[in-house]
């Protein structure tokens, strides 16, 4: 549920920049005035929380997955042999669960680094 929440505020907050970038281009071409709305910096500070909120979410998950691991080692079983069939089982679960949440921090991380790349191309060309 955290990584959804997260998913939806990465994607509305980068539309959210995108989209006044473009709307701050177009009144930068036409009148040559300042602009309504956010202003570059609140733009700016929006996109550097939003990291943090980045890596704070990949830092409770790295914490989820370390908590969950030692969890693969428990074995049910009279077996006098080590059960490392059972362990790398274990394991596989943890890798095969954490491999699509992995790509979609990748994904939010793109997108959100797009829309950084964005803002400040249009502070450069506009300074």
């Amino acid at each position: 549920m955290y990584f959804c929440g997260v998913l939806v505020y990465t994607l509305s907050l980068c539309s959210y920049v995108l989209f006044h970038v473009r709307s701050l281009k177009g009144q930068l071409k036409t009148e040559n005035a300042k602009a309504e709305g956010p202003s570059v910096d609140v733009l700016t500070r929006r996109l550097a929380n939003l990291r943090q909120l980045h890596l704070f979410t990949l830092y409770l998950f790295g914490f989820c997955i370390t908590f969950n691991v030692p969890n693969a080692f428990v074995t049910l079983g009279l077996a006098k042999t080590l059960p490392v069939a059972q362990y790398i089982q274990g394991l596989t679960f943890l890798f095969y669960f954490d491999t699509p949440i992995f790509m979609g921090f990748l994904l939010l991380h793109s997108l959100q680094w797009a829309a950084s790349v964005r803002l400040d191309s249009f502070v450069r060309r506009r300074s």
